[in-house]
């Protein structure tokens, strides 16, 4: 019985560099980043991703939860301390920090960044995205350009009818 299972931990311990050598992982869980994380930043996640404390992928597809969060691309619900996408998220994001690329979907916060273009809805206290076509519902909503609908304190659009409009802001 001990040899067997002397046996099957060598053969798991021989696994290990197989494993990190993967493509795709249904699981990922991350510690501290690309230092400590069960698989490389290359390795797609299509499944679950737990981050205990940080984890970095390029992909991610389906669950991604836990504290800090950090992608280039993204197709999941996201419910972390922090969330970070580099270029592409596409679903639900909840955080109390968002930032990402592009967006489509909703992204709920305290405090929520689009760099590019923002396709969907923004929840938080503060909202700001550069092109925004959905809905905008914070404090303070802030767009370069928008079509759609800021509802909040302050509302800014930069290049739209009504530059600064409070409770109501909308351009089409």
């Amino acid at each position: 019985m001990k040899k067997t299972l002397a046996i099957l931990c060598l053969a798991a311990l021989g696994g290990v560099p197989a494993m990190a050598a993967m493509t795709l992982t249904p699981l990922q869980i991350g510690i501290a980043g690309e230092r400590v994380q069960l698989f490389r930043p290359e390795t797609q996640v299509m499944g679950l991703r737990l981050n205990l404390a940080l984890s970095e992928n390029q992909d991610v597809m389906g669950l991604d939860v836990g504290l800090l969060s950090r992608s280039d691309r993204m197709s999941a619900i996201q419910l972390n301390l922090a969330n970070w996408v580099e270029e592409e998220f596409i679903g639900v994001g909840a955080g109390l920090f968002n930032t990402m690329g592009s967006m489509a979907g909703l992204q709920a916060g305290i405090f929520n960044v689009v760099e590019q273009d923002m396709a969907g809805f923004q929840v938080g206290l503060f909202n700001m995205a550069d092109n925004a076509s959905g809905l905008q519902i914070g404090l303070i909503n802030r767009t370069v350009s928008l079509r759609g609908l800021q509802i909040g304190l302050v509302n800014i659009i930069e290049e739209g009818p009504l530059t600064f409009f409070p409770i109501i802001n909308a351009a089409f």
